[in-house]
């Protein structure tokens, strides 16, 4: 055992800055202990704090090398991927264990849902008639019957009128040529057998001053000239419309959001050459759109254009008249596809074609009506092939035949 008196008191600083280490008789300071610090224990004190320093530090420098940053880093990120991987798999298999018992209990509950569904559909339910004040006996599935054809009756009547009321113009159009057998029975007859039979009324006509003359009166002796813009006549729909051409930027560009508002700007004015088809006369496909029927409020004379288009038939023809020139085509084939079908404007190099497209059904986008027809010379019928013109025979003007 330590006894107190063996306790020395702590050390202590003189006014000089020594350390001073008293005995173990501390009532006499002369037998204390002096320690003076000297410059050589400074400097060895200095010496043994930057080695400690020294060391720590390059301690922290290894610890700090990126390599061994990477390999932690890799390591938290595959525990962390593992974890990940680990609890997804827990929950999967508890998500499929539920839904196995859920599926089973489902099966064995069915014959238990039906009966409970049948005797509640079939449970009586008495309504009271208010005319003849009389009450009526219904079960809870002829009454749900009753209410459904009810309010889907009544839906279907609005949806129709709203339909219908939007796309007035183009459904009157249609229905016109329908009331109108006369009016159809015109239209099914081509403009070959319309001119020989006005041709052959003017002949027998004795007041003209060309009369009984087989070459026709005063313009057949004027030279063919085209109209000053580009137009498609069709005779059997009656329809003789600008062709407009948007501009060629937008696709140059590769900005296909301009070029769609190119082309909807252009179908207020008339049917659109689709940009980068071929032009009448050259080998490809010529590519016309239009509308067949479109918003009410939206500007434009030409909404419901092409409402019509699906009267033409396979032999039917129509011509189109570009940069003053005539061409006739003659319709090969008819079809519907989808929206996202663009084989159609397949540019082929050894045919000179034609392609009509607008929407179907009416007042719809869900697919695409398809008219394609081949160019043939305008008076013999016959088909242009790559690089082929059409005969143009020039007529001999006799002086002595024309009227005076």
């Amino acid at each position: 055992m330590i006894s107190e008196s063996s306790h020395l008191p702590p050390a202590e600083y003189d006014d000089e800055g020594n350390i001073i280490f008293p005995t173990s008789n501390s009532d006499n300071l002369d037998n204390n202990f002096l320690w003076t610090v000297t410059e050589e224990d400074t400097s060895t004190i200095n010496t043994i704090e930057m080695s400690q320093y020294r060391t720590s530090r390059h301690n922290h420098d290894e610890e700090i090398k990126p390599t061994h940053v990477m390999q932690s880093a890799r390591q938290n990120i595959f525990l962390l991927t593992k974890n990940i991987l680990q609890e997804s798999t827990n929950q999967y298999k508890t998500c499929m264990k539920d839904c196995c018992n859920t599926s089973r209990k489902m099966i064995f509950g069915i014959p238990k849902i039906k009966s409970f569904l049948w005797s509640f559909l079939s449970q009586p339910v008495w309504v009271v008639n208010k005319e003849k004040k009389k009450m009526k006996e219904y079960s809870r599935f002829s009454l749900f019957l009753l209410d459904t054809v009810r309010f889907g009756g009544t839906f279907a009547i609005l949806f129709l009128a709203l339909f219908v009321s939007l796309n007035f113009k183009s459904y009157f159009e249609i229905g016109q040529s329908y009331f109108h057998p006369l009016k159809r029975l015109q239209e099914s007859v081509g403009e070959g057998n319309v001119d020989n039979l006005l041709k052959d009324k003017l002949l027998k006509t004795p007041t003209l001053a060309v009369a009984g003359d087989t070459n026709g009166n005063l313009i057949n002796y004027l030279p063919g000239v085209g109209p000053p813009e580009n137009r498609i006549i069709i005779p059997r729909l009656k329809l003789n419309i600008p062709l407009v051409t948007p501009s060629y930027e937008s696709l140059l560009n590769e900005n296909w959001n301009k070029l769609e508002e190119d082309i909807q700007d252009a179908l207020e004015v008339g049917v659109v050459h689709y940009p980068g088809t071929a032009r009448p006369g050259q080998a490809g496909n010529f590519f016309v759109t239009g509308h067949s029927s479109y918003y009410p409020w939206a500007p434009g004379d030409y909404k419901n254009v092409f409402a019509r288009l699906h009267d033409l038939e396979v032999g039917d023809e129509y011509w189109t008249y570009y940069g003053g020139d005539k061409h006739r085509y003659i319709v090969q084939s008819k079809k519907e596809v989808k929206p996202s079908n663009v084989d159609v404007l397949d540019q082929p190099v050894d045919k000179r074609i034609s392609t009509l497209m607008t929407c179907t059904p009416v007042g719809t986008t869900l697919r695409r009506l398809i008219i394609q027809s081949q160019e043939v010379d305008p008076i013999t019928g016959m088909p242009l092939g790559v690089g082929e013109h059409e005969s143009r025979p020039q007529q001999k003007i006799r002086v002595e035949a024309l009227p005076i």
